[in-house]
């Protein structure tokens, strides 16, 4: 962990002096932080990418978040980078850099890139490769299959001889020839790519190997041919380091979106709000804690797959609750229920209640077959339903409002430090240069 972190501190303060030199001139700077100047140019950047997702967004809104990106990401490393760990199911932090540069290139510069490998009369970067990948070799095989005891990665024999193994060599004109060896290869992976490296699986491999040349040719380009200065290379570097940190920090400050995310800080602060704070939020929140207590329902029970494939059709038709009865009415096994009330808690079947519960009134259902059995269909059609309010002194309340009234608390920790950090790094907007 002190490697990854003294690496990641180091790595910065490269990019960081990089800023001092070929600073943009004042026309040309939209902002500046700890009176480092961030150009126009380097904003089109990433206004390009935001507005892939959001064609209207606003170019200060894109630069006002790209200084607290910022910011974060360095108030991430100076307080958490320490403690936390390297990531051990997605990719490193070198190769997640790589494929977010290469991404932010692509849409950026996607003419640009067209028009080199036009020049160059290229239908592909793979034209780069000198020959195909070195996979078929059994002493690759050696290489990657696993030893007793290790899952995933490599003994020290076998790390020695990945570093040694080269897999494919590439050229891209005008640059130095390229070596690119197994053990590059395997770290700019995800766990489910090096397991599948692990498994001899070639196309894997092949696949792997064209995915790193042709993100090779881009941060190639990216270096050598965008129209860019050394400093606007730098700042984008380092904003895409900081977009990885800024989402890290959100993790130790326990507001990570990602339910995939553990986040015992969250729970940890939700656990210590009073019980008063969680009455109060009940109060002025009901609104959060409605659920349905009863729907009034029409059910249709049908025998067989068949008959419920035809409801299926049927409904997708046009057909009503009331045609269905009529066209299976006199069938075996099929029964109709009118509507009556599916209240909750009552001796009922409760999946049932729970599917009618989830119904919109006046819809009819297509048919969902009964937990563990085959021969039993059901076509529900909800008419009526009655909401009400969770108790107020229920787990189900409890819980929720605790994370919300917690998340508030972390939140107002995030915006009051990055206040602080705001005022700390003297940012300053140039709105006339937007």
């Amino acid at each position: 962990m002190k490697r990854f972190c003294t690496a990641l501190m180091a790595g910065a303060a490269c990019l960081w002096a990089a800023l001092a030199v070929a600073a943009p001139s004042a026309s040309e700077t939209v902002a500046r932080v700890d009176g480092k100047p961030l150009s126009a140019r380097v904003l089109s950047v990433f206004v390009a990418t935001a507005r892939v997702h959001e064609p209207d967004i606003d170019a200060r809104r894109v630069l006002e978040n790209l200084v607290d990106v910022h910011l974060m990401g360095e108030w991430f490393r100076e307080v958490y980078a320490e403690d936390t760990p390297a990531p051990r199911v997605g990719y490193d932090r070198t190769a997640l850099a790589r494929r977010d540069l290469a991404a932010l290139t692509r849409v950026a510069w996607r003419g640009g890139l067209a028009e080199t490998l036009a020049a160059w009369e290229w239908s592909s970067p793979l034209r780069a490769l000198s020959a195909p990948p070195r996979l078929d070799d059994p002493a690759l095989a050696a290489i990657l299959t696993p030893r007793p005891g290790l899952r995933l990665g490599f003994d020290a024999a076998q790390q020695a001889a990945a570093e040694q193994w080269v897999l494919a060599r590439y050229r891209f004109p005008g640059a130095a020839p390229r070596t690119l060896t197994l053990a590059r290869l395997y770290r700019a992976q995800n766990v489910a790519l090096k397991t599948r490296f692990h498994n001899l699986d070639r196309a894997a491999m092949q696949g792997a190997v064209e995915d790193y040349v042709r993100r090779a040719f881009v941060l190639d380009w990216f270096e050598r041919r965008a129209p860019l200065d050394d400093a606007d290379r730098a700042w984008i570097r380092q904003l895409v380091l900081d977009r990885q940190d800024q989402r890290a920090l959100l993790l130790a400050l326990g507001l990570s979106d990602d339910p995939h995310d553990d986040n015992p800080l969250l729970a940890e602060v939700a656990a210590g709000i009073p019980a008063r704070e969680i009455a109060r939020y009940y109060q002025y929140h009901r609104d959060q804690f409605v659920r349905v207590e009863k729907v009034r329902a029409a059910r249709l029970w049908l025998p067989t797959p068949a008959l419920a494939e035809d409801a299926r059709r049927r409904l997708a038709e046009g057909a009503t609750l009331e045609t269905l009865v009529a066209a299976y009415g006199e069938r075996d096994g099929v029964r109709y229920q009118a509507p009556a009330w599916l209240a909750r808690g009552r001796d009922q079947d409760a999946w049932l209640t729970g599917f009618a519960f989830a119904q919109t009134p006046g819809l009819t259902a297509p048919p969902i077959r009964a937990p563990g059995e085959s021969d039993r269909w059901v076509v529900v059609r909800v008419d009526e339903r009655v909401e009400g309010y969770q108790a107020a002194d229920s787990e189900s309340v409890r819980y929720q409002a605790s994370r919300a009234l917690a998340r508030t608390r972390l939140r107002q920790h995030l915006e009051t430090g990055l206040a602080r950090r705001q005022n700390a790094a003297a940012v300053r907007f140039y709105s006339e240069a937007l």
